[in-house]
C-alpha cells in the first residue's frame, strides 16, 4: 500500500506538471497569435483546464497526506526521509505556482525526484528477485 500511495502522489504530480505546462503552452501560442495576454488566458481556460488543475490539487493533497501516514508507519523501512520529501515535494507544487522559470525547474526538479523514486523501486526489485533465486 505503501508503494502504492507514493507512486499515485508522483502520477498525481506528474500530470499536474502535464497539464500546467499544457496551459502555459496554450497562452504562449495565443500570444504568439496576437491575442492579448488577458485573451491568451481566457481562450485557453475555455478548454477546462483550471478545473482539471483544481482537482489534480484535491487529489494530490488527499492521496499525499495518505503517503505520509503511510511512510510514518512504515519509517523504517528504506528511504524514509526521501519519500516523505518526494510526497512533500509533490504536494506543495500547486500552492507555490509562480508564473516564472522558478517554478518549472521546480517542477522539473519533482520529476527527477520521481524518476529516481521509480528507478530506485526497480533496483530494489531486481535486487530483491536475486536474493530469491539464489
Amino acid at each position: 500500500m505503501n508503494k502504492f500511495l507514493n507512486i499515485t502522489v508522483g502520477g498525481l504530480g506528474l500530470l499536474y506538471v502535464l497539464n500546467d505546462t499544457y496551459f502555459r503552452l496554450l497562452v504562449k501560442f495565443y500570444l504568439h497569435r496576437g491575442y492579448s495576454s488577458a485573451n491568451a488566458e481566457k481562450i485557453a481556460n475555455s478548454t477546462n483546464i483550471f478545473s482539471i488543475i483544481i482537482i489534480l490539487t484535491i487529489l494530490l493533497v488527499i492521496f499525499g497526506v495518505l503517503a505520509v501516514i503511510s511512510n510514518m508507519v512504515y519509517f523504517m523501512r528504506g528511504n524514509f526521509i526521501f519519500k516523505l520529501f518526494l510526497n512533500c515535494v509533490a504536494m506543495s507544487m500547486p500552492f507555490l505556482y509562480v508564473r516564472n522559470i522558478w517554478f518549472s525547474i521546480y517542477e522539473l526538479f519533482f520529476c527527477g525526484i520521481f524518476i529516481y523514486y521509480i528507478w530506485s523501486l526497480k533496483k530494489s526489485t531486481l535486487n530483491n528477485s536475486g536474493r530469491l533465486l539464489s
